[in-house]
């Protein structure tokens, strides 16, 4: 099932407060069995997007497909549509197998196909000796297992994941990542996944939409999201370390302003190179250092190898290839 978001706005209003515009004429597709980031900074309109298209929320302009039906003014329980929350949303006095089969049940569903559905979710999740624990007993990435089972067992046209694993640490949101890219391509279920944060972006996506006040910057397959961003927004948002981005006539690219990747800059012995610089920072990663060049005002940042840092406070040149540079106008967007 497709899921297809056409114009859509939103604005909140609060009494005494400004109005929010929280999206502005959103377009977005997501085809069938396709999984679409939707990533952003706080503020961009993430969530209500997808909430929008969840049923929690009603837009004030525009029209949510999924499936190829119209499900703008449906209510949630009839958009067949399954949302995964950031805090599980897991009922604490109800064990896990209560929990997966907790919405079966409220649908009157008959007990022993429920029985059957929450154990075959459960098996495929992982939690099957899980089952007659509370919420309490299971860590953080057990609690997600459970909330991903629960939408699951419902078998919906499409699956919402409202930053599923931020509360998670990080060696446990790596390995969560995987595990629901795998799951998504098992169960070839249409998805929407919000995230803040771009390697979650760019490792699970089929295709990637950045957001940025309320309207889509750049939506493309995150390779082409990373080798051609659309504006400077995206350059700086895509890639850890993000690309420098400064004035063209520093890097020779004429007017407006010229990007170039931490990694497509390479440090030279003092005197060779392009161009000149101090060094002001150094970020030591362990295989690698990122060095912090200033370079008259602005200051660039370089990939190095360790024993090749120049260290902290050391001139050094920094040499780059002309292909490996980004033109943006004036306005920030990318040249054609």
């Amino acid at each position: 099932m497709s899921i297809f978001v056409e114009a859509v706005s939103k604005t909140y209003r609060v009494r005494r407060h400004e109005p929010v515009r929280a999206l502005s004429g959103i377009d977005l597709e997501a085809h069938d069995g396709e999984l679409v980031v939707v990533v952003g900074p706080s503020g961009s309109g993430k969530t209500t997007l997808l909430r929008c298209v969840a049923g929690l929320e009603h837009p004030d302009s525009g029209r949510i497909d999924v499936g190829g039906s119209d499900v703008t003014d449906l209510p949630p329980g009839e958009r067949d549509v399954a949302m995964v929350f950031q805090e599980y949303a897991l009922f604490p006095h109800l064990s896990v197998r209560d929990n997966i089969g907790f919405g079966l049940l409220a649908r009157r569903q008959p007990k022993d196909q429920v029985a059957t559905k929450v154990d075959n979710a459960a098996m495929l999740m992982g939690i099957r000796d899980a089952l007659d624990r509370r919420p309490a007993q299971l860590s953080g990435g057990e609690r997600q297992r459970v909330a991903l089972a629960r939408a699951i067992v419902r078998s919906p046209a499409a699956f919402l994941l409202d930053e599923p694993l931020s509360d998670l640490d990080a060696e446990l949101r790596t390995f969560m990542r995987s595990e629901i890219r795998a799951l998504q391509r098992r169960l070839e279920t249409t998805t929407l996944y919000v995230t803040h944060d771009q390697t979650e972006a760019l490792t699970m996506g089929d295709r990637v939409a950045i957001l940025r006040g309320g309207r889509v910057e750049q939506f493309a397959a995150p390779a082409d999201i990373y080798a051609r961003p659309a504006s400077t927004f995206v350059a700086r948002f895509i890639g850890t370390p993000p690309m420098n981005v400064v004035p063209a006539g520093l890097l020779g690219a004429g007017d407006g302003f010229a990007g170039l990747r931490p990694e497509h800059v390479r440090i030279t012995p003092d005197g060779a190179g392009r161009l000149q610089g101090r060094v002001v920072h150094e970020d030591a990663l362990g295989h690698e250092v990122i060095v912090h060049v200033a370079v008259g005002d602005e200051v660039l940042l370089a990939r190095s190898p360790v024993p090749q840092a120049p260290g902290l406070h050391a001139t050094t040149g920094l040499d780059y290839d002309d292909t490996d540079v980004y033109a943006f106008n004036a306005d920030g967007k990318a040249r054609p």
